[in-house]
């Protein structure tokens, strides 16, 4: 090789190095690692009476034992938001009874009746009972009714019967879900 061939040779791979430590200098790569986490929803059903204890709180609500026709008795149901999101809920009502220790039976007359409030809870038509207001964080909703009455006169049938009033509450995020209780979606499947 000659000389002039060396230095041709030579600049060649000075002209290569310089193009590939040039692209170098435009090009640029940083990696980050962003977090983002979703507010929950949870909820607590609160079934008080409207006795308070010798600590001032409000007694639960228990089973009642002995009922008799007329009798009215204290059931305060109330839903509570203990996650950091705002929700939408509703509450589901199914009456029953056991007759004969054994058998189960819908109830659809108004042998169990409620006082439901139906300022704050919208009666859905399908079972449910919407609350009519956006629950923030901490919130507990009004009663969705306050007394429980078995009928004057109960039919024959529910002689020794134990009757049920049986709540299931639901609720989903308000954020970006419709801008009423009659617009949100997401309810969870029975």
């Amino acid at each position: 090789m000659t000389k002039t061939q060396k230095l041709a040779l030579g600049l060649s791979l000075l002209a290569v190095a310089m193009v590939g430590g040039t692209s170098a200098f435009f090009t640029a790569s940083e990696r980050t690692h962003n977090i983002i986490t979703t507010s929950g929803v949870a909820i607590e059903l609160i079934e008080n009476t409207n006795q308070t204890g010798v600590d001032g709180r409000p007694v639960p609500f228990t089973n009642i034992s002995n009922a008799h026709a007329g009798d009215t008795y204290s059931k305060i149901p109330q839903v509570k938001n203990i996650d950091e999101g705002s929700v939408w809920v509703r509450v589901k009502v199914a009456k029953g009874a056991t007759i004969n220790g054994s058998t189960e039976v819908a109830v659809s007359d108004n042998s169990i009746s409620a006082d439901f409030n139906t300022q704050d809870w919208l009666d859905g038509g399908d079972g449910y009972y919407y609350y009519s207001r956006v629950l923030e964080a901490g919130e507990t909703t009004e009663p969705l009714f306050t007394e429980v009455t078995l009928a004057d006169s109960l039919s024959d049938i529910y002689n020794g019967a134990t009757f049920s009033l049986t709540l299931q509450a639901q609720a989903v995020q308000v954020a970006n879900n419709g801008t009423s209780i009659h617009d949100a979606e997401g309810w969870p499947e029975e």
